[in-house]
């Protein structure tokens, strides 16, 4: 089963893709993300200690990360293809994630990295809600809901994430610069980087993405 993963900074559509994906070739979708949203609300011990990073905006530390971690991939099904989407946030984190996928006995056959200028970034991301009951995201330019402020899966009012706010999309944005440089790097060296410009809309870059994908 093919094993990819994908990276991009805020707002470069990354889960869109991912979801899209799931609907059309049955990927299991796993990030970091959810599982730090989800585990929180089940008031797991160490999900709570990751709160205080993710909330103001800063990367969780790695050992932590990736102690979740290998608790949250027993969810999914590991006869169906995985999406990995930005669990490999800094350089330090690539051993932690080889060694999780060799547990996992699969071997990773793309690094997939959406590129996106920080102010289309801001731009998205400070126009973006989601629903707190089920996890659905909405955008009010590129995928409004059907009743404004409502979710269309499960009637759930929308709210704005915390680390939504323009600053602190900024701050996630620095912190991306400074880290993505060398996890291009190692990943292309190991020669399974596709690069995807991010820019344009989600049905060109999902184009773009089957065709390098080969899907």
């Amino acid at each position: 089963m093919r094993t990819i993963l994908f990276h991009g900074p805020s707002g470069s559509g990354k889960d869109t893709q991912v979801e899209l994906l799931v609907e059309k070739y049955g990927f299991e979708n796993i990030g970091t993300g959810e599982m730090f949203r989800v585990m929180y609300k089940e008031a797991d011990i160490e999900s709570i200690k990751a709160y205080q990073y993710w909330s103001k905006g800063h990367f969780v530390p790695n050992e932590l990360t990736y102690s979740m971690f290998e608790r949250w991939i027993r969810k999914f099904d590991i006869s169906k293809p995985w999406a990995f989407v930005s669990v490999v946030r800094d350089a330090g984190q690539i051993p932690l994630f080889d060694e999780l996928l060799k547990k996992s006995e699969r071997q990773l056959d793309a690094f997939v990295h959406f590129t996106l200028s920080e102010e289309m970034a801001i731009e998205r991301m400070s126009l973006r809600k989601i629903c707190p009951y089920c996890d659905a995201t909405y955008h009010q330019k590129y995928r409004p809901e059907s009743v404004s402020g409502y979710c269309d899966k499960c009637g759930t009012k929308l709210v704005q994430r915390e680390d939504d706010q323009p600053e602190k999309i900024k701050l996630r944005l620095r912190e991306y610069e400074n880290t993505i440089v060398p996890i291009v790097e190692e990943y292309k060296r190991r020669g399974v980087l596709i690069e995807i410009d991010a820019s344009p809309s989600i049905e060109e870059i999902h184009k773009q993405l089957i065709t390098k994908l080969g899907l």
